[in-house]
């Protein structure tokens, strides 16, 4: 079998290629010359595409087998090549931003990696197509040119059969005739493949005649190209199937059904294509149709005279070859526009010599006059003419095959694919397009383009390869139709004219409301009342565009939905475009919309009524819709009183969103439970609506509300109280500025609390709530005090910008664990009892705090304190499992009383006093990272880091203006040490640093680097950073030449560095090396030559250098063993970005865990 050609790859990646985007991306990433290089390779081999689809098809198998290993290796890198084009896209958009951009080059190893692995992936698909461009002359590849995909067209095949309206009477009077009329008699139509038997008996099927003599047909397909497997039992399920009866296991049970269907009824049954030549199995089947009314007739089509003798038609309809005038005339209404055939007198001869040529076969006509439909060029139609498929078509019609493969052959290559694909269905396979579609996606045979859904253009290429007719229309008579699935036709703007008559019609997703205003005396469009008579509808119905009703008078009488019985869900819709309003003509419409009471779902939106209609507003709703579980009513601006939902005895689910002028809830009658089972509540943006109903009012048969369970209302300021059912769950209420009055008296049930943007609520007191595990309070400004009497489930509290709370009761919340204050002024103290089992505190934003005190925290795991400016002390009593804690910008702490922190293993303190650090540092014994900041009063490290701190594997320090002098003790443990902007740091003292990896030193004294230098090169030092140090005027020092572990080296901003001594050659082990705004380096030293294992290497704004190593510069060779060298001479890697950029994106990246 021959290899399927990636024509749909070759041409992504060649669109992606020739995009700006990618373009774009090629230089971010220094690969532009590649992927242009890329781009000519791809444009070469796609133009010998074709020409290797046919060699795979050649007799010669030596040649066969070769064009195929190719097509396998060309599919294998264009695979490859795709995923890289994919993989270089999704990181640059992850990058997300220059600034983005140069942190992850700068600070992380990711990028180098990332570009690295990308450039040998580049690299060996370079050498893959090289290798596959090189097969092209050895077998012989020539371009040929590709059909692209072309404009669609309105142009439809006639529907009439041409040349065969004698052989249509003929069998129609054979079903129709009496004479000697037997209880079962065959008719059948013989002939070859291609002759129009299955469209005759179509024909037959459904002429008016035919339909009016029985009392019903069946059609079935029988195909099996081989009659020895003939199946008695497949028979009967096809012939089953086509009258709507399920499956049977057993064939006694098949029978059973299929007698209680025909027994004593005249019926027509269509078998269409039969193989079968066994007497006998036949003759097991008959007996079982031999159960109708006298007059039932059987139509057989085959293509083997001795089935219908078998079948018992000796004289069967024998079809010939159309006569060459119907030849003609069926061959130039395709090819030719109605009118058209003599605009084109120089094709129009080709044209009669080639329906001459086709035999009279109905099927080789159509196939080549679709072909030549679209063209119109002499040249083309004579190849056609000539081709020698259609030369040696003989009076047997023996290569019918060779003639249709025309038709595959000048098919646009995005749609071959997926012809091929649908080889993989059984013959006669009814193929549902929407699945069809998704496997074609599924296999990315389809590219989007001219930014459409790819589901749409999969539409597409299956109406093309219908017009064709390359695969089977399967919709045939639309009388009989059940289901239409048109849901995804978001583009629809009406329904057909007389699509009420498809009265058998079971599942119809969408019915359009079309606008006929406009449209002409002879393009008329189904109107709403056409739904009328579809009463077999099940399952979900929406109507669209019920703006557009103009038979309203007509509508308005009822009667259109109340029929279906089956329907279980209703979506009504009225779209209307900017200003343009509602009138009453809609509550007119809505009164005949009224459903039948076995609905279960209703949806209305857009309604512009100013009241519902009477149906809906009936005080015995409940018995109108007693099995109604759903309703959601959006955009029904203008209703100002609500129907008497509240009566509906199976209501599960309400939402009522956009309803700008209701005002008043109507409840119905008191005596019975309102909402008996109503579990979901939503009310959104109400305005007007001041009061809900009474949740917690007992009524006489029982509770209201009982099992309500979820209450959501959002946007509904005019509310000022509400009193919630006791049975919930989940409460949330958001942007309700006027309500004052929150009532939870007993909330056994609630779990979750959340109450956003309610800026009148003052207080807020939660008497019981012993399921409540997770409350959060935003933006109630005016929110003074919270009292939680009993949550002792709790585990979860976030409050945040409530600007007024003064005071917060925490007694009754042992089960707190997690509890988030931001931002809320007022508050000046904070009483943590010992009985909470907190592991995380964040407290930001509280500038009056003056003291916070933690009694006994034994579950504390985090500790963040952030901008609490006031704060001036703090007290951990005992916090044994305090591991992380941050505290930044609270200036005034002076005190930070603390038990022993034995596990405390990562702190970060910026913008707080030296004396903290002293005390923290003193309990402090296993730390292992530790970050300072902006620490003013620092002038060296506190001696209690010198003294209890032995484990420390990261230390950073940055922004301390007075730090003079860093002594770190014997560190065996320290692998990454950052310095940054400590200007004044003029000496260091350190005995060892074993294991040191990391170094960064920037914005210190030349000296201090110095120094640094000596100690490091007794470490395992990998990644060496030296950033804004001035006064360097060479890197002299040569202690770091016995730093043979030394592998990334960045220097960055260094004024005065002239040279790169020769030591740098003993660096054994770099495989990065980057310089940037060193604008004195004149040259690079003679040793770079000897760094074997260099593999990347970047120097940015540097021209003379850029001359002297570019490729055809005359020190290249000096470089040329490195696989990645980028000059960057646009500086696009740092100059455009700002050192303060720079400096967040660190701070980020240090406290990611925190941020």
């Amino acid at each position: 079998m021959a290899d399927q050609i990636p024509f749909g790859v070759v041409e992504h990646i060649l669109t992606n290629l020739g995009s700006s985007a990618f373009q774009e991306i090629g230089s971010m990433y220094g690969v532009p010359k590649e992927m242009t290089k890329l781009k000519g390779k791809l444009g070469i081999i796609k133009a010998v595409l074709l020409d290797a689809e046919e060699k795979q098809q050649q007799s010669n198998h030596a040649v066969k087998d070769w064009v195929k290993d190719w097509v396998r290796s060309l599919k294998g890198v264009v695979y490859d090549a795709d995923d890289l084009l994919d993989d270089y896209a999704t990181h640059y958009l992850q990058r997300g931003g220059l600034a983005r951009q140069v942190s992850d080059f700068f600070s992380s190893e990711n990028q180098v990696a990332f570009r690295l692995n990308m450039s040998h992936r580049l690299k060996d698909i370079k050498e893959r197509i090289d290798d596959i461009e090189k097969g092209i002359p050895m077998l012989n590849l020539t371009p040929r040119d590709i059909v692209h995909r072309r404009d669609s067209h309105s142009f439809v095949l006639p529907s009439e059969m041409v040349g065969r309206e004698e052989n249509k009477e003929e069998i129609i009077g054979k079903l129709l005739s009496s004479k000697g009329e037997e209880k079962l008699s065959v008719v059948a139509i013989v002939g070859i493949g291609g002759l129009g038997k299955t469209t005759l008996a179509k024909l037959v099927y459904n002429d008016e005649r035919v339909v009016n003599h029985f009392e019903f047909k069946i059609w079935a397909c029988i195909s099996d190209d081989s009659g020895d497997s003939f199946d008695v039992i497949m028979w009967i399920k096809k012939i089953l199937k086509s009258l709507n009866v399920g499956d049977a296991e057993s064939l006694e049970t098949m029978k059973t059904k299929l007698h209680e269907k025909i027994s004593q009824k005249r019926y027509l049954l269509v078998l269409d294509d039969v193989w079968n030549q066994n007497p006998q199995k036949w003759d097991d089947v008959r007996t079982l149709l031999m159960v109708g009314a006298i007059g039932s007739k059987i139509v057989v089509t085959t293509r083997k005279p001795r089935v219908a003798s078998i079948m018992g038609d000796n004289s069967p309809i024998s079809l010939e070859g159309l006569e060459q005038n119907h030849s003609w005339d069926l061959f130039s209404k395709i090819a030719f526009r109605e009118g058209q055939e003599n605009l084109h007198p120089e094709i129009l001869e080709i044209g009669e010599e080639i329906a001459k040529m086709c035999k009279g076969v109905p099927l080789v006509i159509k196939t080549l006059a679709m072909i030549l439909q679209s063209k119109r060029e002499q040249g083309e139609w004579l190849s056609i003419r000539n081709n020698k498929n259609l030369l040696s078509l003989g009076d047997e019609n023996e290569n019918v095959l060779g003639v249709l493969k025309l038709s595959y052959d000048n098919l646009p290559t995005h749609l071959r694919q997926c012809f091929t694909y649908c080889a993989l269905f059984p013959k006669d396979f009814e193929i549902e397009k929407k699945l069809v579609v998704q496997l074609w996606i599924a296999q990315g045979y389809i590219q989007p383009y001219n930014n459409k859904q790819l589901e749409d253009i999969g539409d597409q290429y299956v109406e093309e390869l219908l017009s064709r007719s390359l695969i089977p229309d399967n919709i045939g008579e639309l009388i009989n139709l059940r289901h239409l699935e048109n849901s995804r036709c978001h583009d629809l703007t009406h329904m057909p004219h007389g699509i009420g008559k498809l009265t058998l019609l079971q599942s119809l997703p969408l019915f359009v409301v079309g606008n006929d205003i406009g449209q002409s005396r002879n393009h008329k469009i189904g109107g709403l009342s056409e739904l009328k008579g579809l009463n077999q509808l099940r399952g979900g119905l929406c109507i669209r565009n019920l703006q557009n009703v103009r038979d309203v008078e007509l509508v308005s009488r009822g009667g259109i939905l109340k029929g279906k019985q089956c329907l279980q869900s209703l979506r009504l819709k009225w779209i209307r475009s900017g200003q343009d309003g509602g009138d009453e003509g809609d509550k007119s419409v809505m009164e005949g919309l009224q459903p039948h009471r076995h609905l279960k779902d209703i949806f209305i939106q857009g309604y512009e009524g100013t009241e519902f209609p009477s149906w809906m507003m009936n005080d015995e709703l409940g018995s109108l819709f007693p099995y109604l579980i759903k309703i959601e009513i959006s955009g029904c601006s203008r209703c100002k009183i609500l129907p008497p939902f509240s009566q509906l005895p199976s209501l599960k689910s309400l939402k009522l969103k956009f309803m700008e002028e209701l005002v008043e809830l109507k409840e119905g009658s008191l005596t019975t439970p309102l909402f008996p089972s109503l579990e979901s509540l939503e009310l959104h943006v109400m305005p007007k609506l001041k009061e809900l109903w009474r949740m917690d009012l007992l009524a006489e048969e029982g509770p209201s509300f009982s099992h309500l369970s979820k209450l959501y209302i959002r946007a509904c300021s005019g509310l000022a109280s509400l009193h919630p059912s006791p049975s919930l769950s989940q409460l949330e209420i958001r942007d309700c500025p006027n309500l004052a009055s929150l009532e939870l008296h007993s909330s056994p049930s609630l779990s979750q609390l959340e109450i956003i943007n309610c800026h009148n609520l003052a207080s807020l007191e939660l008497h019981s709530s012993p399921s409540l595990s997770q409350l959060e309070i935003r933006n109630c400004h005016n929110l003074a005090s919270l009292e939680l009497h009993w949550s002792p489930s709790l585990s979860q509290l976030e409050i945040r910008y409530c600007h007024n709370l003064a005071s917060l009761e925490l007694h009754s919340s042992p089960s707190l664990s997690q509890l988030t204050i931001i931002d809320c002024h007022n508050l000046a103290s904070l009483e943590l009892p010992s009985s909470l089992r907190l592991s995380d505190l964040d407290i930001r934003k509280c500038p009056n705090l003056a003291s916070l005190e933690l009694h006994s925290s034994p579950s504390l795991s985090q500790l963040t304190i952030i901008n609490c400016h006031n704060l001036a002390s703090l007290e951990l009593h005992s916090s044994p499992c305090l591991s992380r804690s941050w505290i930044y910008e609270c200036p005034n702490l002076a005190s930070f009383k603390v038990a022993p922190l034995p596990s405390l293993e990562t702190l970060s303190l910026f913008t707080v006093r030296y004396g903290v650090i002293c005390q923290i540092m003193s309990v402090s014994a296993s730390l292992k990272s530790l970050y300072i900041g902006s620490i003013d009063d620092m002038i060296s490290l506190p001696k209690e880091l010198l003294q209890h701190v032995s484990g420390l594997v990261t230390l950073r320090i940055r922004e301390c203006p007075n730090l003079q002098s860093l002594e770190l003790p014997s560190s065996p443990s320290l692998s990454e040490l950052r310095i940054i902007n400590c200007p004044n740091l003029a000496s260091f003292n350190v005995a060892s640093l074993p294991r040191l990896e990391e170094l960064s030193l920037r914005g210190v004294r030349a000296e201090v680097l110095r120094q640094f230098m000596f100690v490091s090169a007794s470490s395992s030092l990998k990644s060496l950073c030296i950033r804004e140090i001035d006064g360097m005027i060479s890197l002299r020092e040569e202690p770091l030449q016995y730093v043979s572990t030394l592998e990334t080296l960045h220097i960055v901003k260094c004024s005065g560095l002239a040279t790169l001594l020769h030591w740098m050659g003993s660096l054994s082990s770099l495989t990065e090396l980057i310089i940037f705004g060193c604008s004195e380096l004149k040259s690079l030293p003679e040793e770079i030559y000897s760094l074997k294992k260099l593999q990347t290497f970047y120097f940015c704004d540097y021209p003379d250098l850029e001359e002297r190593y570019k490729e055809t510069g005359e020190d290249r060779a000096k470089i040329a063993h490195i696989p990645h060298v980028s000059f960057y001479s646009d500086s696009i890697m740092y100059s455009k970005i700002k050192d303060w950029q720079l400096m967040c994106i660190e701070f980020v990246e240090e406290n990611k865990d925190l941020i």
